[in-house]
């Protein structure tokens, strides 16, 4: 796995710097759900980086939800106000609409991950899962071969890093 340091300043000035036409073996590009935000920059910066890539068999991009996503879940959190998950509906619906411009690039096999530290992914998974389906009710995904995939992975991401996993 190798982790590339990248945030919205850097990714639009030195997109030569991501080109990944010499791996050949990658399989899957993790990006933190916290830098899918819709800018152009950001939407030019995943565009290209995917044109970049080889064609290999399955490609997936996997999107990973730190914490910081699921408010309401667990003990120690209140309970998510009607305003609060409404403006994480949109945010949600914004990464999608990001993920479909990629997607005319280059087609992928769509993951979302709750990646979350010393908890069960249970209740994560679960808003994931709504998200996904508020989206396909919408018609969202009818570009996609297949139905995203949600998936929990109980260790932390450091969200600075994104990483492109040859598996």
């Amino acid at each position: 796995m190798i982790y590339v340091l990248a945030n919205n300043s850097t990714a639009g000035s030195y997109t030569r710097d991501f080109d990944l036409s010499r791996n050949k073996s990658l399989h899957t590009l993790q990006l933190p759900a916290l830098s899918i935000d819709g800018s152009p920059g950001t939407i030019y910066f995943l565009k290209y980086v995917l044109s970049t890539l080889t064609p290999s068999a399955c490609l997936k991009i996997r999107v990973l939800y730190e914490d910081r996503y699921f408010y309401g879940v667990g003990p120690r959190w209140p309970q998510s106000s009607k305003a609060k998950r409404e403006k994480e509906a949109s945010r949600h619906h914004l990464r999608f609409e990001v993920l479909r411009e990629m997607h005319k690039v280059r087609g992928f096999q769509l993951e979302l991950c709750a990646s979350v530290w010393g908890r069960s992914g249970e209740e994560p998974v679960r808003m994931l899962e709504e998200a996904i389906a508020e989206e396909e009710a919408k018609g969202g995904f009818d570009e996609y071969l297949c139905k995203p995939l949600v998936m929990y992975n109980p260790q932390q991401f450091y969200q600075r890093y994104w990483s492109f996993a040859s598996y």
